[in-house]
């Protein structure tokens, strides 16, 4: 499994679409993430359903960094932050290599 994260509109998809060619893509992991919490899920809920999904193959998972910057006022956006980067930790984690992507510019972190 490979993880590229980067502040929106920055070219992550691109930079994986165009350096892992022979990959499967889970784009917008922050949105699914941001979804199950809607519905309910715990975040050991979520981590599971998101490595069960991506067990078989290739996967490179794109998410947007949604940790930096100002610290949301409304109560459920703080829980979806701090929930989305802990399962994005332990997804860099278990992860054989990690790109941050600036400027549509990948540097390896992993």
């Amino acid at each position: 499994m490979i993880l590229v994260v980067g502040g929106s509109y920055q070219g992550k998809t691109e930079f994986a679409r165009s350096n892992f060619v022979n990959a499967k893509f889970f784009n917008q992991t922050h949105l699914f993430i941001r979804k199950r919490l809607e519905e309910g899920r715990s975040q050991s809920e979520i981590l599971e359903e998101l490595l069960e999904a991506t067990k078989d193959g290739n996967w490179v998972l794109i998410a947007d960094e949604i940790g930096n910057g100002v610290v949301p006022i409304d109560s459920f956006e703080r829980k979806y932050r701090d929930i989305a980067g802990r399962i994005l930790i332990e997804i860099a984690s278990r992860s054989t290599e990690v790109y941050r992507v600036v400027l549509g510019i990948g540097q390896r972190i992993k």
